[in-house]
């Protein structure tokens, strides 16, 4: 009898710790100074963007309840997906780092990044090169790809800040001479902005990235991968 109890209990904690385990709800963030894919106005203010409304939709799919996180910074939200404490990044780049450490979904979109510059400074910019020798500023936690970070890392100087309103600043005031941010959301937030007509955006851009969902690996949602990146395909025309 004893050993009937034993084995009627292990049983039940098994059976618990699978319904523990299993993806009821689905804790997600994002980056706060991605304009106009994942933003915040302020540090209260919850999580907005073309990134949120895509994995509304696609987890509403799926069936699986959305818990968005309160705001933290880019690097730390990479931290809790690798301890478990967060399941998903609604929407990153993908670099060899990240690849080795966590799932990605199939992609969500495609951003083009560039460097924004003051327009009585524009001659001086015409390439990728052209950045050498200047001082440049990009999003903490920011990656422009493998190729791209690869070559900052070897040849330019960037200083990097959580403050896009201060970065924006700083150029227009010229004390730095370019910020590295995505094209589109970088021309729309600057249009918003006192200095909409001193700053002006780089051509040719410096990179064409896929945006992803990134997944934890211990996350029990990642069962429903499969199921999420079908949603994604039936979803992203409106990204």
């Amino acid at each position: 009898m004893p050993v009937l109890r034993l084995f009627t209990f292990i049983v039940s904690c098994l059976w618990l710790a699978s319904a523990q385990a299993a993806c009821e709800k689905i804790r997600v963030n994002g980056e706060h100074n991605w304009f106009d894919v994942s933003y915040r106005v302020n540090a209260q203010a919850p999580l907005q963007g073309l990134a949120v409304d895509l994995a509304n939709r696609v987890f509403a799919d799926v069936g699986i309840d959305v818990e968005y996180q309160a705001m933290v910074p880019w690097k730390r939200q990479f931290l809790q997906l690798e301890t478990g404490d967060l399941d998903v990044v609604i929407a990153a780049f993908y670099n060899q780092q990240r690849g080795s450490k966590f799932v990605f979904s199939d992609a969500v979109g495609v951003e083009y990044s560039t460097a924004f510059i003051h327009k009585e400074q524009s001659a001086a910019f015409s390439g990728l090169e052209s950045l050498e020798g200047k001082r440049g500023i990009q999003m903490l936690g920011s990656s422009f790809g493998d190729q791209f970070d690869s070559y900052a890392k070897q040849n330019l100087t960037i200083s990097t800040m959580d403050d896009l309103d201060r970065a924006i600043k700083l150029i227009a005031l010229k004390r730095a001479d370019y910020l590295l941010y995505a094209t589109h959301g970088g021309r729309l937030k600057i249009a918003d902005t006192e200095y909409a007509d001193v700053l002006v955006d780089m051509q040719p851009s410096i990179s064409e990235q896929n945006i992803y969902m990134v997944m934890s690996k211990s996350s029990p949602c990642l069962e429903h991968l499969d199921e999420i990146n079908r949603a994604i395909r039936r979803n992203r025309d409106n990204f």
